[in-house]
């Protein structure tokens, strides 16, 4: 194996050739496979402090690339600005707000956020002598100008979206598996615009969520409880975790955090990829690292209204609460993607051992079953693949476990290993589908989601006459429905889709 950074070069034909800068490193190496030889280049990834890398000739601005399926899409400006400021606090939060006031502040939100530092944090009123001198030392007001902070508008500003309109949290429930889906006329099942203080954003834009999820019936002590589908605090971690750590500098603040929620899941988009050179697993470990530290320090002081409680630690506790509440409660963990310009966070909507699910696990016949391993095989049912370290994530079990687990399905013939991923075995019995059937299946190929009214107008068969034999895939684990039997929104996608 040897190294030569010159060998990196650019691909298009109209490209100027490289260098790349930062020179990343480059191990390139040739192995045999049979009659051919095969060249294996493998390069280190960028420190976060030296992203990103790019064309050299074409500049930062130009020449910076994203791979994307089997495509290489230059970058966006604001995707090189977020790389080139992971290791860089933001100072968005402490700036002044220079057309607002001191006016444009809630009072009972102040006098009620001095009374916890009197309580929680003494020595921050040391030495002050005014409720301006305690804003100015915490950072809601910039004490040179005499304006607002934007943390500080955000954390306890009567109406912040006055000045920064898009500084909001947007809500849609969506009826399908993704926007495009339209089912009958309904384009949304609901939306909403949760605008004010950060606190009162983020209470409201649970209240809006939670309207829209399914609720079961618990037994509780003497009496009964309803409880919703997903995990309130989950929610409320995760739409926390979104306002506070989002970006808040000048190119971003025409975007707003996002909440999206479909028939099987609930996605909350936030501006700006995860910062400070944090991975997915750093921020399951409980790194604590706030892109906005002013903001941040503020609301685990401005207690939410009408309850001392507040927004957020500052100690990064919020994804292994949310983690926990997940698995507690029979559902897969929370799922994280990052990418330069944006963080998402996804909470799955249903148990993972569902009666459908449960259906389709009797159906695999005769075997040693575990609570784990069904675990594991419907994970593998609903995300169409899991690695040992994502299963011990899901499941909150340790390592082994996890691998035993895996090891032990493997051995039964009921998944196979490809790389490090662990798939279902194809044991379904496809090729002897009848042709109602495989036209069904068929129709799902193409589309995220379809209810029993789209498949009728696809297949040509009757609403009346495909229940039954929705029925019978979704027991065979070749359909997932998407809600149950007696809610009017039940439509039917296939697994891992």
């Amino acid at each position: 194996m040897y190294r030569r950074a010159e060998a990196v070069r650019t691909s298009g034909t109209k490209d100027t050739p490289g260098p790349l800068t930062p020179t990343p490193v480059l191990a390139i190496d040739q192995v045999g496979v049979g009659d051919a030889m095969i060249v294996i280049a493998e390069v280190e990834e960028l420190p976060a402090a030296e992203k990103p890398c790019f064309v050299t000739a074409q500049g930062k601005e130009r020449g910076a690339y994203i791979r994307l399926a089997d495509g290489d899409h230059r970058l966006d400006t604001y995707s090189v600005f977020q790389l080139s400021v992971l290791t860089v606090p933001s100072e968005a939060d402490r700036e002044p707000v220079t057309e607002a006031t001191i006016a444009d502040l809630d009072t009972t939100l102040i006098e009620r956020t001095i009374t916890r530092l009197r309580t929680n944090r003494p020595r921050s009123l040391d030495g002050t002598s005014s409720d301006k001198q305690v804003l100015e030392r915490i950072g809601v007001i910039d004490r040179a100008s005499g304006s607002p902070t934007l943390g500080g508008l955000l954390a306890l500003g009567s109406f912040p979206q006055q000045f920064f309109p898009q500084l909001m949290i947007s809500f849609a429930s969506y009826p399908g598996g993704s926007k495009d889906v339209v089912v009958g006329d309904e384009r949304m099942l609901d939306r909403a615009v949760l605008e004010g203080s950060i606190p009162d954003m983020i209470d409201d834009a649970v209240a809006v969520v939670v309207r829209n999820l399914r609720v079961r019936r618990v037994s509780h002590g003497a009496g009964a409880r309803n409880v919703p589908e997903i995990p309130i605090d989950a929610i409320r971690e995760a739409i926390a975790n979104s306002v506070m750590h989002r970006d808040y500098s000048p190119m971003a603040r025409g975007d707003q955090v996002r909440i999206e929620l479909y028939p099987d899941r609930l996605e909350v988009h936030s501006p700006g990829g995860l910062w400070g050179g944090q991975s997915i697993d750093s921020i399951y470990s409980g790194q604590s690292r706030s892109r906005n530290p002013i903001l941040a320090r503020l609301l685990t002081d401005v207690p939410f209204t009408g309850r001392d409680e507040t927004v957020g630690e500052n100690a990064g506790s919020g994804i292994p609460r949310m983690l926990g509440q997940m698995t507690q409660n029979g559902l897969p963990a929370p799922r994280f993607s990052s990418v330069p310009a944006e963080f998402v966070t996804v909470l799955d909507r249903f148990g993972l051992l569902n009666p459908e699910t449960r259906d389709w696990l009797d159906s695999l016949g005769h075997r040693i079953r575990t609570p784990i391993g069904d675990s594991a095989l419907a994970l593998i049912h609903h995300l169409g693949s899991v690695t040992v370290d994502e299963l011990r994530r899901q499941l909150a079990i340790d390592t082994t476990d996890a691998q035993s687990a895996l090891d032990e399905l493997a051995s039964s013939n009921l998944v196979t290993n490809e790389y490090g991923a662990y798939r279902l075995v194809a044991t379904t019995d496809r090729p002897n589908l009848s042709a109602v059937e495989r036209a069904i299946i068929e129709a799902l190929t193409s589309e995220a989601t379809m209810t029993v009214q789209d498949l009728s107008d696809t297949v040509q068969r009757s609403p009346g006459t495909l229940r039954p034999i929705l029925r019978k895939l979704i027991a065979r684990g070749l359909v997932v429905a998407t809600a149950p039997v007696t809610s009017r929104k039940r439509a039917y996608r296939l697994p891992g889709t």
